[in-house]
């Protein structure tokens, strides 16, 4: 049975394939569902695991990129309002640096 205390020793036994059971109680107590990932690392000898923090990433097809492209262009009548706020000349550009 495990500690319900934080802080104290719970025995965990390694399965044949090198899988353990976090108990029920310390994943409770730190949020962690099915799925959560952690971060292993050896500090003097012993195991550490730290939850991780893991940011969804989303991979876009290029038909997708051009779409989200076209609908964020600004059109010209845009552009000369933007260009007036920011106290620019209407035919004005910006020289491009070289990078």
């Amino acid at each position: 049975m495990a500690s319900r205390t934080p802080g104290t020793t719970t025995t965990l036994i390694v399965s044949p394939r090198g899988q353990i059971t976090l108990p029920k109680p310390v994943r409770a107590r730190l949020r962690l569902a099915p799925g959560s990932v952690l971060l292993l690392r050896e500090e003097a000898g012993k195991i550490v695991l730290d939850p991780a923090a893991v940011t969804p990433v989303s991979h876009y097809a290029d038909e997708e990129i051009e779409r989200l492209v076209v609908a964020d262009r600004v059109s010209p009548v845009e552009r000369a309002a933007l260009r007036r706020r920011w106290g620019l000349k209407a035919g004005a550009r910006r020289p491009r640096g070289r990078g």
